[in-house]
């Protein structure tokens, strides 16, 4: 059956390991496992399967989901990625490109989603 070589990872185990790579465990992650463990165990599963991938090294997927926290508002996972990109070797520079980099992504989101209020502005001077 597909699938069967993936180590099933246990709750405690998961919480230990994140503790551990963290110095805490997220309030989002704890609060989700004492609501219900398993989508802990799913979440962190999906997230071994796409950082086992090879094409793109380790370092450069920590600044991507650092990336996506940023633009996506996410404060616990924003410090979780920035700890995970120094330790996948990520220098602070370019951590801090990263940070200007989503800054930038999203304010010209910010841009494109206010563009019909720009439009109606313009047509009622």
């Amino acid at each position: 059956m597909k699938g069967e070589n993936i180590n099933i990872m246990d709750y405690e185990s998961i919480m230990e390991n994140i503790k551990k790579e963290n110095g805490e465990v997220p309030n989002p992650i704890q609060v989700l496992g004492d609501l219900d463990e398993s989508l802990v165990v799913n979440h962190m599963m999906d997230k071994k399967f796409v950082m086992s991938k090879g094409a793109i090294p380790g370092k450069y997927k920590a600044l991507m989901l650092l990336s996506a926290a940023i633009a996506l508002d996410s404060q616990a996972c924003i410090m979780m990625n920035t700890k995970a990109a120094k330790k996948s070797g990520a220098t602070v520079e370019e951590i801090m490109e990263v940070f200007a980099l989503a800054k930038f992504a999203k304010a010209a989101t910010t841009l494109s989603n206010a563009a019909p209020a720009f439009e109606w502005l313009l047509e009622n001077k």
